[in-house]
């Protein structure tokens, strides 16, 4: 039973609120259970073409794009690639700002995740980027949202304009049916690793680089 104001034992009256132990438990796994929803990751919207690297996927990623840039660090944009996020967090080149991470992303839903990481993006605005961000990234890694000729050629257009001059490196993680065209656009070579999804995704998926990666 809660209690309200009563005496202690030297007699002074004090303010006191106590709840039974069980009581205190549940409260305790309650707020427990809201964190957990806060750090959940958004659902897939299937209607945005929303398909979630699995966890292994998404740090063979984030070990590449660290590799890549090596020492120096820099400025990473992903594009449409929101499942990476979390894992750049777990990363000391992140946490001491080394590397900086933007995510461009048309889910409105990842600002409120992400805060000032998140920048809106549709593809079929390929060259509505803010004007902060043109020429400002050392490594681009990129999923178009659609399997789609058209998607893969507006998205080349945006990194275009986000990469900081010809030796910005891109990853470009899409299906394997658009190798000719990617290369023609962005001179990436298709690799060996192959990203899996959450969600055993059907299509048969591939990674592209424009340079050598050193860890897939």
């Amino acid at each position: 039973m809660a209690t309200g104001t009563g005496v202690d034992e030297d007699g002074d009256e004090s303010s006191f609120f106590s709840l039974p132990s069980d009581t205190l438990a549940a409260l305790d796994e309650f707020w427990r259970d809201q964190q957990e929803k806060n750090d959940e990751f958004p659902e897939e919207d299937w209607q945005l073409s929303q398909f979630w690297y699995s966890d292994e996927t998404s740090e063979a990623l984030v070990t590449e794009c660290l590799a890549a840039l090596g020492n120096n660090g820099g400025n990473i944009a992903c594009l449409s690639s929101p499942s990476l996020v979390p894992h750049f967090f777990n990363r000391k080149e992140t946490q001491n700002e080394k590397v900086k991470i933007t995510l461009l992303e048309f889910d409105q839903r990842f600002q409120e995740k992400f805060k000032d990481l998140f920048v809106h993006y549709d593809y079929r605005e390929p060259l509505n980027i803010p004007a902060e961000l043109h020429n400002s990234f050392d490594l681009i890694v990129a999923d178009p949202p659609f399997l789609a000729e058209e998607c893969l050629v507006k998205v080349a257009q945006t990194i275009r304009v986000l990469s900081r001059d010809k030796d910005t490196k891109l990853i470009i993680c899409t299906g394997s049916i658009l190798q000719d065209l990617a290369n023609r656009l962005l001179k990436v070579n298709i690799t060996n690793f192959k990203p899996q999804h959450r969600n055993n995704l059907a299509n048969d998926f591939s990674s592209f680089t424009n340079y050598l990666p050193s860890t897939f």
